[in-house]
């Protein structure tokens, strides 16, 4: 095949620079295009099989790019691999190809409505994005510093699978490194913050935040039993002071949660707690706590583009203007907001929800609206979205799940987002999020399909405490 022949096909709107290695030996994979398969017009298509045949073209196991593969299968092979590679060093292959336009919908809208439509140029290498910072913020008064993505580690609590001690530790030493430096767990989830402290015990400067969780005898917490407790978790992290503790109330009906947010504060006043933060309480009980002098300094909530309710309970606004830091958990939805779930034809499986947190973001999932609108519609417009930032040089590699966090990291008081960690696979993916920011446009696509949906309704962790909305 000729490169006439390739570009002989109408509409050239591609270009991509091959750069190739002169050793046969090496498998070499790049960029072509950053299209889905149904966005190929059929001359993309006949050229792809060309390309195929010729240069070993290969389509993505996942939607999302194509790739240029040279191989040495055989010895007979190289000879002709590298005449091939002398012929493309240094050149460019243009596909010919009529790409459809990147349409994102307005809510869906029909051909006769207002549209936003992102047009993609082609891909550049950003040379920031190859060496991003997570950067940081202050809470409080203290001004005590966290990484905008938290380690979280619910998933040492159980309910995730088996996991070695061990290889935690190794876990969060990669996000430490990787500039995730504070790391989120709780006193109820089982040996998670005996495991933070082996981690932090020998990483001073890691941030340990964790949760002071009330369920149980709610009417007999006293002063004794929280200090206690305070004390037991700064044994186990490894601490003097505790960075940030966050405070939960399970059962509203028992009004002590002001009481024992005093309690708290009172410790904090001694010197064991640097900052207070909530977790889960709602805007009315939020705002009773800070009246009653409760020196909230965050607030941890689920929040995400399937779960909106701190945005429309007003939560995000009132915390914005009390300078009361929000920090999102949930934001992939345990990974529903992902290319796994792109156009799939239905919902996570039972034997798919098999972590308790992928059953939580199931439950929430549903909750949103019809599947269709979660995988086509939502995962759709964010892929669009990924697509975009990747095709203008934004920044490299970023997926739909980038594009969820980023989403968040955009919402009115949010300080951080919060990722559940099981092993090091996504590190670099969570550090990408930090690489690029969502334009106007871009956002008002993603909102869109977001004001579409059914739920969840009411306010911040209502439907989990079992109260009607």
């Amino acid at each position: 095949m000729t490169m006439s022949r390739m570009a002989s096909v109408s509409q050239c709107v591609v270009f991509v620079t091959i750069w190739l290695c002169a050793s046969p030996a090496v498998v070499e994979s790049f960029i072509v295009a950053p299209v889905t398969r149904r966005q190929l017009s059929p001359s993309i298509v006949r050229t792809t099989k060309l390309l195929k045949k010729e240069f070993g073209l290969v389509p993505p196991l996942r939607s999302g790019t194509w790739s240029l593969s040279l191989s040495s299968s055989s010895p007979d092979d190289t000879p002709q691999l590298i005449t091939r590679r002398d012929t493309l060093k240094t050149a460019s292959i243009a596909l010919s190809t009529t790409l459809a336009p990147l349409t994102i919908a307005n809510g869906g809208a029909s051909a006769t409505e207002t549209t936003t439509t992102i047009t993609t140029p082609p891909t550049t290498t950003n040379p920031a994005a190859q060496s991003i910072t997570i950067p940081k913020v202050t809470i409080g008064k203290s001004n005590l510093e966290i990484s905008r993505t938290i380690q979280g580690y619910w998933q040492l609590a159980g309910g995730h699978g088996k996991y070695n001690p061990s290889e935690a530790v190794k876990n969060m030493r990669a996000h430490y490194d990787a500039g995730m430096t504070t790391l989120d767990t709780a006193d109820i989830y089982g040996p998670s913050e005996s495991i933070v402290g082996e981690f932090v015990g020998g990483e001073g400067a890691a941030v340990p935040c964790t949760k002071f969780c009330c369920y149980r005898f709610l009417d007999e917490i006293d002063r004794k039993e929280v200090r206690r407790r305070i004390l037991t978790s700064c044994e186990r992290l490894k601490v003097d002071k505790l960075p940030l503790v966050q405070y939960f109330w399970s059962n509203y009906d028992i009004k002590k949660y002001v009481d024992v947010g005093l309690m708290l504060t009172e410790l904090k006043e001694e010197g064991l707690i640097r900052e207070i933060g909530a977790t889960n309480f709602d805007l009315p009980r939020l705002k009773e706590l800070i009246t009653a002098g409760v020196p909230i300094a965050s607030h941890q909530v689920q929040l995400s583009a399937l779960d909106r309710r701190p945005v429309q309970s007003g939560m995000a606004q009132w915390c914005a203007a009390e300078n009361v830091k929000l920090i999102a958990f949930g934001t992939v939805g345990g990974g529903i907001l992902s290319e796994r779930y792109l156009n799939k034809p239905s919902p996570p499986s039972k034997e798919e929800t098999n972590t308790a947190s992928l059953r939580l973001y199931a439950k929430t999932a549903e909750r949103f609206g019809s599947w269709d609108l979660v995988s086509k519609e939502l995962l759709g417009t964010l892929d669009a979205v990924a697509r975009e930032v990747r095709g203008s040089g934004r920044c490299d590699g970023v997926g739909i799940a980038n594009v969820a966090q980023r989403y968040v990291l955009g919402d009115e008081g949010v300080a951080a987002i919060l990722v559940g960690v099981r092993n090091r696979s996504h590190v670099e993916e969570n550090v990408r999020t930090h690489g690029f920011e969502l334009t106007q446009a871009e956002r008002e696509a993603i909102d869109a399909v977001v004001n579409k949906r059914n739920g969840p309704k009411g306010d911040v962790w209502d439907i989990e405490r079992g109260v009607t909305v």
